[in-house]
């Protein structure tokens, strides 16, 4: 796939040449979408590494990143994105492409979908999407989805029990569960105990002063004449803050907040990954909403790029990354990619190789405990490259799905060769 940096400096380099053509070559214009400091871009997803931080292929600069962790700035700079960030949370970056090519972010912002007890938890089940295994636990409500792809933090895929206070980060579905792809136990729930949650409103009861999030019942009488007015509407995206004295009862409302939005400049590059929450119209132009943010795409793939997949299969419940431009607080976009709900991505250069019946099994260096394996039968799909030139010193990216919780062990669904 080509990404979204690529593209831009490319764009970068073009809008240069023609600076430099109308100028005479003298003292250049300011450059679209980002002044003399360099264009915009912005980027949400799973953070994949962590030094400076890297989202959806993106690595950003963040020596002098503002760092907002639940809705409060923590600091500035790396020291307080190792501190306060981990590898598999969803997080979102606003920051620019400087004219050298860097990409620095000014701002990395993270917002746990949940936080609370933990109410149930099921036993091992097949998941008929994906034919993985997972567990579904409940937190305050919502229904979380944990399988091989979510990191864990102070528990375990196995480990994870009822009354587990934990902090859940990942995608929204449009039937309200979260892909967990970040879970951290932070302790045992005590009743009194302060909890926090991220969704949409729904049943809104202004008699009762109440309304609900998913599964869970919210009060909000404690704090009902100082909501600012217009707040609180049916299908409003609000994070709360509260308290529960009990696992699985009422949430009493301390705090209510519009829910985390990018607040991106028009012109700005864009990447997003998730699930399609809702199809808002179909036709030449689609309409949709990954997560909250709303996209709009071309359904002709000579607009728009389209890669392993087609237009039709835009639909809710599907996950995709979709790349373009901010307008409006609109995403059109320019290339949309289709996933897989248990889907990893991994760059790397091959360090081993073997062939087994004619197709590689290699590892990345750096990575020599993950081992990626390609056949006819996972139906491997090799681009820009013949199975047969994989060696070591080769970049390669693949995506594919993990085989164990350690994800020692990944199936190549599609193996690429990756200019350096």
């Amino acid at each position: 796939m080509k990404t979204l940096l690529s593209k831009c400096l490319a764009l970068l380099l073009m809008i240069c040449l023609l600076l430099t053509s109308c100028n005479g070559g003298g003292s250049s214009s300011p450059l679209a979408g980002g002044g003399i400091d360099g264009t915009g871009i912005m980027s949400a997803g799973v953070v994949t590494a962590i030094g400076s931080i890297e989202v959806n292929g993106t690595e950003f600069d963040t020596t002098n990143a503002s760092v907002i962790v639940n809705g409060v700035e923590v600091g500035i700079g790396d020291e307080f994105v190792e501190a306060n960030l981990r590898v598999g949370q969803v997080v979102s970056v606003e920051g620019r492409i400087l004219e050298d090519g860097r990409v620095v972010a000014d701002r990395v912002i993270y917002s746990s979908n949940v936080s609370g007890p933990v109410t149930s938890v099921s036993g091992i089940e097949i998941d008929p999407d994906t034919n993985e295994s997972k567990k579904t636990i409940a937190v305050l409500g919502q229904t979380v989805v944990v399988n091989f792809i979510t990191i864990f933090e102070g528990t375990s895929f196995n480990d994870i029990a009822e009354d587990d206070v934990v902090e859940v980060s990942g995608y929204r579905n449009f039937d309200g569960s979260i892909r967990g792809t970040f879970i951290e136990k932070t302790g045992t729930f005590v009743g009194g105990s302060i909890v926090e949650v991220t969704g949409i409103v729904m049943n809104l009861n202004e008699f009762l002063e109440t309304f609900e999030i998913n599964g869970l019942i919210v009060n909000y009488s404690r704090i009902a004449n100082d909501l600012p007015e217009g707040l609180l509407t049916e299908n409003a995206f609000v994070e709360v803050l509260g308290t529960l004295d009990t696992p699985g009862g009422v949430m009493t409302a301390d705090e209510i907040e519009p829910g985390d939005e990018l607040e991106g400049e028009d012109g700005n590059e864009f990447e997003i990954m998730g699930f399609v929450t809702e199809i808002i119209s179909a036709g030449d132009i689609i309409k949709f909403k990954v997560g909250n943010q709303e996209v709009h795409a071309n359904s002709d793939p000579d607009i728009v790029e389209y890669v392993d997949g087609e237009p039709g299969d835009i639909a809710e419940g599907k996950k995709l990354e979709a790349e373009g431009v901010f307008e409006g607080g609109i995403l059109f976009a320019e290339e949309i990619e289709f996933w897989e709900p248990d889907q990893i991505e991994v760059e790397g250069v091959v360090d081993v190789v073997d062939f087994v019946d004619g197709f590689p099994e290699f590892t990345f260096e750096e990575r020599e405990n993950q081992l990626f394996v390609t056949s006819e039968e996972i139906g491997t799909e090799f681009e820009d490259i013949e199975k047969e030139d994989i060696a070591p010193g080769l970049p390669l990216e693949v995506k594919g799905v993990p085989q164990d919780l350690e994800q020692s062990e990944v199936f190549a669904d599609k193996v690429s060769f990756e200019e350096e």
